[in-house]
């Protein structure tokens, strides 16, 4: 088995700790989504016969699926908690293949080894606007 080590940036972090029963209620994986991943890189997966994905927020990226969490650690070694990474956070990560019933269409899946935090771009949730309050509501 072909391991590539590629640079990118993590999206969606949160589910890569979390179930995303967003749009199919039957997921039963957690998600690792990279992005910007340069043209390079791009080479090396795609010589693993992973299709690549590509929209004009993250540029080229991949979705890599697993039955258990992602465990993304600093250059040292210790791990990082998932909640407080941000969009943009720059990450090196191990990546192989693995074929699936529908490779042939879609190309092989990338399956993530390890993801290294290189620069951490901190989440912070949108602070929710709070208008239109009268003195009733104060107590």
């Amino acid at each position: 088995m072909s391991v590539v080590k590629i640079k990118g940036e993590l999206f969606w972090a949160k589910w890569m700790k979390e179930i995303n029963t967003k749009f199919n209620d039957k997921n039963d994986r957690f998600e690792a989504v990279v992005g910007n991943i340069s043209d390079a890189d791009v080479k090396k997966l795609e010589s693993l016969g992973i299709k690549m994905k590509h929209k004009d927020s993250q540029g080229f990226f991949i979705t890599a699926k697993s039955k258990y969490e992602f465990t993304p650690v600093t250059p040292a070694g210790e791990k990082v908690d998932i909640s407080v990474i941000g969009n943009g956070t720059k990450v090196e990560v191990d990546v192989s293949s693995y074929t699936h019933a529908m490779s042939k269409m879609h190309g092989n899946a990338p399956s993530i080894k390890k993801i290294t935090v290189t620069q951490l771009e901190t989440y912070e949730p949108e602070a929710v606007a709070v208008t239109d309050i009268d003195d009733d509501d104060i107590l």
